[in-house]
């Protein structure tokens, strides 16, 4: 069957409303089970509709799951009315409310559907994490260069073997060798200079302290006591007439 726009949002819609299963929905539109696995297989934008349209329900589905569990440990109070009808006295042929009547029940949610869907989306993350696992790249470490050179070979070619017979490939496996020995040189000289910066800095800063601690192990210098100064004697005559001289000794 052609591919058709509008039966394909159909499909999104219905799975993402979580209605029918695939089957269902096929014969509801008409169509055919393998239709819609072509579709899929030849048709990315559908195929990611689909998936999207999954995803959504699953959502949807988790989150009433949880719901219901915090329900199921709160509890829930579900309302019941019950409405009693009569004849009308005026139109004998029409009923009227006589009276209303509520009750209230405690009704807890399934604690079987709240596990099924909660171990659906469990093994919903295991199935991806197995997936990103087995997409995670082969890393293989060799000690030998050789070892690592034929590998890379072997690689360039396809993971075919006949590639160490091709001068192209191993060209290209060669001069990409001697790219990444550059490399490493160049990253060896930048820590060599590196480390010889940081050795003079910490040889300057080794100097400093020395000096410093020889500064402070240093005794002071004691300067030696100043000889006393002999003040001169009071004159206790300090007013005598002309030609008078006094002697104080």
């Amino acid at each position: 069957m052609k591919y058709n726009d509008k039966t394909a949002e159909r499909i999104v819609e219905m799975i993402e409303q979580d209605l029918h299963g695939v089957s269902e929905i096929c014969k509801i539109l008409r169509i055919s089970r393998q239709t819609f696995y072509d579709w899929k297989k030849n048709r990315p934008e559908f195929k990611e509709a689909v998936e999207d349209a999954f995803i959504r329900r699953e959502e949807v589905l988790v989150a009433n799951a949880r719901i219901g569990l915090k329900q199921l440990l709160e509890g829930y109070i579900q309302k019941k009315e019950k409405i009693t009808y009569v004849p009308d006295k005026n139109n004998p042929a029409e009923d009227v409310e006589k009276y209303r009547v509520v009750e209230k029940k405690f009704c807890p949610p399934s604690i079987r559907a709240i596990k099924y869907v909660l171990d659906r989306e469990e093994r919903s993350k295991e199935r991806q994490q197995l997936e990103n696992r087995e997409k995670r790249p082969l890393i293989i470490e060799v000690q030998d260069g050789e070892t690592r050179r034929q590998l890379m070979i072997l690689k360039e070619n396809g993971f075919r073997s006949g590639g160490a017979l091709n001068p192209e490939i191993v060209t290209a496996v060669d001069k990409e060798l001697e790219e990444e020995k550059k490399v490493k040189n160049e990253e060896r000289k930048t820590k060599s200079e590196e480390l010889k910066v940081r050795n003079e800095e910490w040889k300057v800063k080794s100097e400093q302290v020395d000096k410093q601690d020889k500064a402070e192990e240093q005794p002071p210098v004691v300067q030696p006591p100043a000889a006393p100064v002999e003040k001169p004697k009071p004159n206790p005559y300090p007013f005598l007439p002309p030609g008078y001289t006094s002697r104080t000794d």
